[in-house]
């Protein structure tokens, strides 16, 4: 019976240990995954205005900025102190008393105080209809980015349109190395006769959208003088530029500023890697940036992995405080604060 006693004893204690080590590995895993995502945004405290910061290579663009947007319900304003977003635009094109397209074709939305706003940009759309149709079917507004080569784009984009989500052109530009960026591109070795005319042709792809960004693009939008000729040119038809910023010897925000032209950039990249605990890490970070500067921009891709953690995230927004908006929306709010 003694023996049986000190067993118990024993084995209580073996147990009792193991409680405890189990315990601390938690908290450990737990604090663990709170430091990296720290860590690889820690570099946010240093942000200017038109700062950037790296993460994994990649450079991220990002500005000091207010808070403004909300829902896009139609009562909406009238249940709170919301107000209209479109409010000055300036620093973009008005012909004949009509808003530039960008303004136009965007999606209207409200300020909702207190609240930090993110947009969600969707690149390579138009080539997977069936991944599409999950796109469609996810709560919004997302802003989806259609390729200019993909086929049967009026419809698609269509559907896309009345299921609440915001459009833009994906144009193919030369990037660096030898990678094909496919159909219709913009080459940096093109006069500007030829640049004009792909760039007229992809415009005339489907209607409705905000404006177009880059698809691949690393050399064509390092270059001054292309990126002056695209960005004015797009500035004349009443289009944004939303630099990808592929690289960071991007000129796009530098020119957009010189030509008083409607031109952001994203701030991340939620799928480099194509995995669920990448786009978890990736939308935390989008998050952090939201709060600390008031908007943040980031592009992913309709993958599978992406879909399943955007859909989940999503539901979580509003008790985070933090609005899902259309790209143009920040768009109007950057641009407003710059000028």
């Amino acid at each position: 019976m003694k023996n049986f006693s000190y067993i118990k004893k024993i084995t209580l204690i073996i147990m009792v240990a193991s409680l405890i080590f189990c315990l601390g590995l938690g908290i450990g895993i737990f604090f663990a995954e709170h430091e990296e995502i720290e860590k690889q945004t820690k570099k946010l405290e240093k942000i200017s205005q038109f700062g950037s910061f790296s993460i994994n290579n990649k450079t991220e663009y990002s500005k000091t900025l207010p808070k403004v947007i909300a829902p896009d319900e139609k009562d909406y304003n009238k249940k709170t102190n919301a107000e209209p977003l479109r409010q000055n635009h300036n620093y973009s094109l008005k012909k004949k008393n009509h808003l530039p397209k960008w303004i136009d074709n965007s999606i209207p939305v409200f300020k909702q105080p207190e609240f930090s706003y993110i947009a969600i940009v969707l690149d390579d759309m138009g080539l997977n209809k069936n991944i599409a149709n999950e796109v469609f079917e996810l709560g919004g507004p997302l802003t989806l980015s259609y390729l200019s080569y993909a086929p049967n784009l009026i419809e698609q984009t269509t559907i896309a349109s009345s299921k609440g989500h915001e459009l833009m052109l994906h144009l193919p530009m030369e990037p660096l190395g030898d990678q094909d960026p496919g159909p219709g591109a913009l080459l940096v070795d093109m006069k500007n006769m030829e640049l004009n005319q792909r760039l007229n042709l992809a415009l005339e792809k489907f209607p409705n959208f905000i404006g177009i960004n880059n698809h691949m693009g690393s050399r064509f939008t390092s270059n001054s003088k292309l990126m002056e000729f695209l960005i004015s040119s797009l500035k004349k038809r009443g289009y944004l530029f939303l630099d990808s910023v592929t690289t960071s010897g991007s000129v796009a925000l530098k020119m957009g500023r010189r030509l008083s032209a409607p031109v952001v950039a994203r701030d991340i990249f939620l799928d480099d890697v194509d995995s669920e605990k990448e786009v978890k890490l990736r939308l935390a970070q989008t998050e952090l940036i939201a709060k600390k500067t008031g908007t943040a921009i980031a592009i992913g891709h309709p993958r599978k992995a992406t879909l399943r953690v955007l859909k989940d995230w999503m539901h979580d927004l509003q008790q985070k405080k933090i609005q899902l908006v259309p790209l143009s929306a920040i768009a109007q709010i950057r641009l407003d604060k710059i000028n």
